[in-house]
């Protein structure tokens, strides 16, 4: 059954004609979230970023269980429920929080208005869109549908009230095979001239020399305070020979500390803009003063030896997170893959010559057991495997999920107690954060046998972490995503890509042009998405 048929008539026709197209590589289907749905969903649901996991990088390295916990807890962060803006005919509808992102259509939607509000020098100097414009068109969004003729107010208000189960309001978030957090979204569209200037350019050879250090953006948010309030932000891992930066524009001032929250009679610095240095964790407090009201928080840091991301206004945001989607349609008879991830299973796999990942059976889950989206055509889709890649490290925290029918063992053995009530008990996780695998237990201090067994047969020098939902093909299976991501920016392909030494784990650059991001000039193609636009409305 078609939900309201009788109000979305026109999308039903546009969508059912046929299924959403399926990328040729990794069997992944799209369909992006409309102007409609973003006015349900609202603005994206920001990611809450540990700003301390740069303190543990090393650590991180070095112990697999401790790896193991911080992505588990990440990924706790991003499946987090974030309600609605215009609540659907159901009391508990939510989205988990990474199906609240952007997709590339919203990225083409706020660009658009964005260029558009330059004035014609400006767009021909192409100036970057300022924080002030950013915040404009971020806001306005999820407003957007209410410009468009064909859908009035009473339609959207039918639109939502048709909504009444689950599925039908996991399908409000679409199917888009990739997704921005919000800070990863500003950062794209704030650094389109860096990007456009990339277009066609050769990308730089692999070693060069040490970049010079710039800064990266913690924070920038709104908030209002009443009369002497606070808000407290951090704590954020600063090293040595970094600086952090927060500043608020508005009535208050900011306190920043080493070590603890700052009080009253406790505190480094206090000023409408303090700068303090590392190494250690920072706290920063907006104080309002006797007045209050509605301010900007801003926090920097300058890095001593900063990522490379020649081709964005430096690197992402603490706060990004760039999300990719194994979605599979629910029915017509199609099913589930199921992958042994054993580690009997994962050793035979690494002997075998292909390397590549074989599905054992199948499986037909249902909506209690696996995240299932319910599209407005009547087309049902189950997410069969989940790419996170959050920046809280300056590598990038690397976190792939997939589903499986026995979930509790080995990938799935440590899974948080937060997790067992909800549809993400039935998926697995494995996480890498560096190139090499530095923990010397093979076992990774597991405390489980299974999971113990699955990390011992796939120990190397090379880290490894492959999803067998999205990492199809020969060779793909012992895999890594930091390495094949070190590439992005360039025009290498997966399968070039899987030739290099250890199946293109080994670390073979130390300069990524779009700080690991495939999305800019490949993939999504947001750099050609947003040249377009530019060239488009820059008058001549």
């Amino acid at each position: 059954m078609i939900r309201g048929a009788a109000t979305i008539g026109t999308l039903a026709a546009l969508a059912a004609c046929a299924d959403p197209p399926r990328d040729a590589c990794d069997g992944t289907a799209a369909l992006a979230l409309t102007a409609a749905d973003r006015a349900l969903v609202g603005m994206a649901a920001p990611y809450p970023a540990d700003g301390a996991l740069r303190g543990r990088d090393a650590e991180l390295a070095h112990d697999q269980a401790a790896r193991r916990a911080a992505a588990w807890a990440a990924v706790e962060r991003a499946v987090a429920p974030a309600p609605f803006a215009l609540a659907p005919n159901l009391p508990t509808a939510a989205l988990p929080r990474w199906h609240t992102w952007y997709g590339k259509d919203d990225l083409r939607r706020m660009f658009d208005r964005g260029f558009r509000g330059l004035s014609a020098d400006e767009q021909r100097a192409r100036v970057r869109l300022s924080d002030a414009a950013l915040d404009d068109v971020f806001a306005w969004n999820p407003t957007a549908v209410g410009e468009l003729p064909t859908w009035p107010p009473e339609r959207l208000a039918e639109y939502a009230a048709a909504v009444d189960t689950p599925e039908e309001a996991h399908g409000i978030g679409g199917i888009d095979r990739v997704q921005y957090s919000p800070g990863a979204a500003r950062h794209l569209l704030a650094s389109y001239p860096e990007i456009i200037a990339c277009l066609g350019r050769a990308a730089p050879a692999p070693i060069v020399d040490p970049p010079t250090p710039g800064p990266r953006r913690l924070v920038r948010e709104a908030v209002t305070l009443a009369p002497c309030a606070d808000a407290t932000y951090g704590p954020y891992y600063v090293g040595d020979d970094e600086t952090l930066t927060a500043r608020i524009d508005g009535p208050g001032r900011v306190r920043v500390d080493v070590g603890a929250p700052p009080t009253a009679d406790r505190f480094a610095c206090e000023d409408t803009t303090c700068t303090i240095r590392g190494a250690g964790p920072v706290w920063v407090t907006a104080v309002a003063d006797a007045d209050g009201g509605a301010a900007t928080i801003t926090i920097d840091y300058q890095e001593a030896d900063p990522a490379w991301a020649a081709c964005l206004a430096g690197a992402f945001p603490l706060d990004a997170v760039l999300v990719k989607a194994d979605w599979r349609r629910a029915e017509l008879g199609f099913r589930v893959p199921v992958f042994d991830t054993s580690g009997p299973a994962l050793t035979a796999m690494r002997a075998d010559d292909t390397r590549a990942w074989i599905s054992t059976t199948d499986a037909d889950p249902g909506a209690d057991r696996i995240y299932t989206a319910l599209l407005p055509n009547g087309n049902r889709y189950r997410l069969a495997g989940l790419h996170l890649m959050t920046k809280e490290l300056d590598h990038w925290l690397w976190i792939t999920l997939w589903w499986s029918p026995d979930p509790d063992r080995d990938f799935g053995a440590d899974r948080p107690a937060a997790l067992a009530d909800t549809v993400w008990r039935n998926y697995k996780m494995c996480a890498v954060t560096a190139f090499s695998e530095h923990d010397p237990d093979p076992r990774g201090h597991a405390t489980d046998a299974s999971l113990g067994d699955a990390l011992a047969a796939v120990h190397d020098a090379p880290a490894w972490c492959s999803n067998p939902m999205l990492e199809q093909g020969a060779h793909n299976g012992t895999s890594s995503c930091i390495g094949c991501h070190q590439h992005g920016g360039t025009t290498l392909r997966a399968e070039d890509i899987l030739t290099f030494p250890a199946d293109g784990r080994t670390q073979l650059r130390n300069n990524f042009p779009t700080d690991y991001s495939f999305a800019v000039l490949t993939g999504d193609e947001v750099g050609r998405m947003l040249a377009d636009e530019v060239e488009f409305w820059t008058p001549r």
